[in-house]
C-alpha cells in the first residue's frame, strides 16, 4: 500500500471515527483527542481536501464554522471548504440552507437559505424541495407565494415526500390565489394520502374537510371535520380551537381562504 494511502488512513481514520461534525467521542483521551490528531495533520487534511477529498472539505467546513475540534472559530474558511464540498453534492446545498435558515454558526439569512436550497432542489434533492415548498407557503419569503408552494411541494411528493402531499391537498383547497385553487384536486390527493398507512390523524381529516369544501361538499366537510376534533386533545389548545373554527364554517356552507401554511 502507498505512503500517502496509509496515512490518509491514519488521519481519517482519527478524525471521523471520533468526530462527526463536532460531536466527540465522550472518553477520548488527550493524546487521542480529536484536536489533538486534527491540529497534528492540519496541513494534510487541507491538501486533502484541496485535491478534491469531499470528506475532508465537509469536515473543515463544519470545523470551522463552529470553531471546533482544536480550529478557531473561521465562517469565511469554514464557507470556502462547504462550498466546495457543495460542487455536484446537493445534499451539501441543502445542508448550507439549512445553517442559513436556522441561524446558529452563520447569520440567519432568508435570501441565502432559499438560494442554496433552489440550486439543491434543482438537481433533485426532496428535503430541499421540501424547504423550498414551506418557505413559498409561509410567507417567509415576504408574502405567500402559493405557485411556487405548490411547484416545489409537486417535485417533492414525486420524489416521496408523504407531508408535501399533505401540504398540497392544504394550498389547493385553501389558497387565497383563485388561479392556485382546485379543490377537486386537492381532494383527490386528500383520499390518496388517507389511503395510506399510518396516515387517518387529525390533520388529514381537517384536509379532507378543507378539500370537500372547496368542491362545495359542506355536508361531507362537517363530518369530516368532526371526525377530525374528535381526533384532537382539548388540551390542544390553540389547534383545537381552528379546527372548532373551521367547523363553523362549514355549517355554514363557506369555504376557507387560508394566508398560509
Amino acid at each position: 500500500m502507498p505512503a500517502t494511502m496509509t496515512l490518509k488512513k491514519i488521519v481519517f481514520g482519527a478524525i471521523f471515527g471520533l468526530v462527526a461534525f463536532g460531536a466527540t467521542t465522550a472518553h477520548a483521551s488527550v493524546t487521542t483527542s480529536p484536536e489533538h490528531h486534527l491540529l497534528s495533520t492540519l496541513n494534510y487534511v487541507e491538501l486533502e481536501a484541496e485535491q478534491g477529498d469531499k470528506n475532508m472539505q465537509l469536515f473543515l467546513g463544519r470545523a470551522y464554522l463552529e470553531g471546533s475540534n482544536g480550529l478557531q472559530a473561521d465562517p469565511l474558511k469554514g464557507m470556502y471548504w462547504l462550498e466546495k464540498a457543495a460542487v455536484d453534492m446537493p445534499e451539501v446545498k441543502t445542508l448550507i440552507g439549512d445553517l442559513f435558515k436556522k441561524g446558529e454558526v452563520l447569520p440567519r439569512d432568508h435570501e441565502q437559505a432559499v438560494r442554496w436550497y433552489t440550486e439543491a432542489a434543482n438537481e433533485g434533492d426532496v428535503p430541499a424541495m421540501v424547504e423550498l415548498g414551506m418557505y413559498y407557503a409561509s410567507g417567509a419569503t415576504g408574502s405567500v407565494d402559493c405557485g411556487n408552494a405548490i411547484k416545489w411541494f409537486n417535485e417533492a411528493a414525486n420524489g416521496g415526500s408523504l407531508e408535501s402531499k399533505r401540504n398540497l391537498v392544504w394550498l389547493y383547497a385553501t389558497c387565497s390565489d383563485d388561479r392556485m385553487r382546485d379543490g377537486e384536486r386537492a381532494l383527490k390527493l386528500a383520499k390518496q394520502v388517507l389511503s395510506r398507512n399510518g396516515t387517518g390523524d387529525a390533520g388529514d381529516y381537517d384536509n379532507l374537510a378543507a378539500a370537500y369544501a372547496a368542491c362545495g361538499e359542506f355536508r361531507r366537510a362537517v363530518e369530516a371535520q368532526e371526525t377530525a376534533i374528535g381526533k384532537l386533545d382539548e388540551s390542544n389548545g390553540q389547534r383545537y380551537a381552528n379546527f372548532e373554527q373551521r367547523l363553523k364554517l362549514y355549517q355554514q356552507n363557506q369555504t376557507i381562504y387560508s394566508a398560509s401554511l
